[in-house]
């Protein structure tokens, strides 16, 4: 990336303020997860399986509702990178994401997409953007023609987060660090 396009990025991600509404997108989970090491969404429906030192919790996205808690074990496989639930242990594992490795989807079916960015380390820019658009249009090369830059800003920190992506159906959208879950469906 040359220091043009880097110098446009940063100057319009530094006067963009972080926001929790990105229509159609509705922030239905912001939590509190003490040590959270791992986030993982089931193939069926929008819950999602957090696990931290403080145990497992499991949200279902579209309601925003805790709808299971254990304080005692966290049912988390780190080698396999997948997550048990603990109330139902013959439910399928969770795919899970976090400082363990893995990946949640970048991009959905109708071409939403997210992009963790780190322009000037440790500084890390997490957007969301609309179908169509990309942050990398923000730069006009000459002569060539106008695209669409439109990005929304969910996280701006110092550190990347643990886990940053999509649902499987891309209904929800999750963003985790090590202390603080925000979830958004549509």
């Amino acid at each position: 990336m040359d220091s043009e396009m880097k110098d446009a990025l940063l100057s319009s991600l530094h006067n963009t303020d972080a926001g929790v509404g990105f229509d159609p997108w509705r922030l239905t989970v912001q939590a509190a997860v003490g040590g959270a090491c791992a986030v993982g969404f089931d193939r069926k429906s929008e819950e999602l399986l957090v696990v931290s030192s403080n145990g497992q919790s499991v949200f279902e996205c579209t309601s925003g509702e805790r709808i299971y808690r254990n304080r005692e074990g966290d049912g988390y496989d780190p080698m396999l990178l997948e997550g048990h639930r603990l109330d139902e242990p013959t439910a399928s594992p969770f795919a899970m994401s976090g400082s363990d490795g893995g990946g949640l989807l970048k991009v959905t079916s109708d071409g939403w997409t997210v992009d963790t960015i780190q322009l000037k380390w440790p500084h890390t820019f997490c957007i969301l953007q609309p179908p169509g658009t990309s942050i990398y249009f923000l730069h006009d090369k000459p002569n060539a023609p106008k695209k669409d830059g439109t990005y929304h800003l969910v996280q701006s920190q110092l550190g990347e987060p643990v886990a940053f992506g999509f649902s499987w159906s891309g209904k929800s959208l999750v963003w985790c660090d090590k202390s603080d879950l925000y979830v958004w469906t549509r």
